[in-house]
């Protein structure tokens, strides 16, 4: 007669258990260690940064409340979500998409695959802008490509007194953008448009504004380099908004022309540029007719804005 499986064992040959055992509960800290190990082998950027800010996510605590209490214990059904999600930035899902939030100048924004994911570096673009119209009683601003909506509803946000309008082609970011500008109370302060750059504002049937201020992250990113862009990037954020339909100058081209069609006199034009556009998209704002212009670098003194 084959051997009957003990209590508490496993059936011969077919993992099948006999009495299961509740799984313990493991300590913050050693779940911190174990998703960091996972992360950093999977070749994860800041893996134990990343490690943290989901075990934060998973147990609803801030920094402080994780310092404090590295030797609380966590709930194994915690412990089980944790693990889903490390297992999901371990394939390289961008750390943004899981939380579904990133912070940005002085808010939280909702980001999805829809939108590109707000960098510190477009803070850069939002600190320009707010110099530009810096003296302007009401001014008119027009954010173009506004993805999440970020840029946009940061200028409305530290300008109550601006009429701030946003474009983008992409309907689903659209929504992403409405919904922030809701979220941060913001919703009636930006007006959104769907459509292609300035077309919505100054095209057929637009609005016929005489703008303070035009600012934008265009898609820049030569198609070439695809392959060589993180995997967080490359199969993650919307193709749309980071790769133009040419090569890297190809909507500058576009839009400057445009925006200086738009622009009341003594209006500006803002621009992020990936690090080595500065020279060639200097020489089509000026073709466009632009004075003045200036490239601003950012924290790391990299070219970053030309406007």
């Amino acid at each position: 007669e084959p051997d009957r499986p003990q209590p508490g064992g496993e059936a011969q040959g077919l993992g099948l258990p006999g009495r299961l055992s509740a799984p313990l509960p493991v300590t913050a800290a050693a779940l911190l260690e174990e998703a960091a190990a996972a992360l950093a082998a999977a070749g994860v950027p800041d893996s134990r940064w990343d490690a943290e800010r989901l075990l934060r996510h998973v147990l609803g605590w801030d920094r402080a409340a994780l310092v404090a209490g590295p030797d609380r214990l966590v709930a194994p059904g915690d412990a089980a979500r944790l693990r889903a999600l490390v297992a999901r930035r371990a394939s390289r899902e961008p750390l943004q998409h899981i939380l579904g939030v990133q912070a940005f100048w002085k808010h939280e924004f909702l980001v999805t695959p829809a939108v590109l994911v707000p960098r510190p570096d477009t803070e850069v673009l939002v600190e320009t802008a707010l110099r530009l119209i810096e003296g302007v009683a009401r001014p008119v601003v027009v954010d173009v490509g506004t993805g999440s909506g970020c840029v946009a509803l940061s200028i409305a946000a530290e300008r109550p007194d601006a009429v701030v309008h946003a474009t983008d082609v992409s309907p689903s970011a659209l929504e992403v953008a409405v919904a922030n500008g809701r979220r941060l109370g913001l919703g009636g302060r930006v007006a959104f448009h769907l459509g292609h750059l300035l077309e919505p504002i100054s095209g057929p049937g637009g609005r016929g504004l005489e703008a303070s201020l035009v600012v934008s992250n265009p898609p820049y990113v030569d198609p070439a380099e695809r392959d060589a862009l993180a995997p967080e990037v490359r199969d993650h954020e919307p193709a749309l908004a980071l790769f133009p339909p040419g090569d890297a100058l190809s909507v500058y081209r576009v839009l400057a022309p445009a925006a200086a069609r738009l622009l009341a006199s003594g209006g500006a034009l803002a621009v992020e540029i990936g690090p080595t556009l500065a020279p060639a998209v200097r020489e089509i704002l000026e073709a466009a007719g632009f004075e003045g212009i200036a490239v601003v670098p950012d924290l790391a003194g990299r070219p970053s804005v030309v406007s």
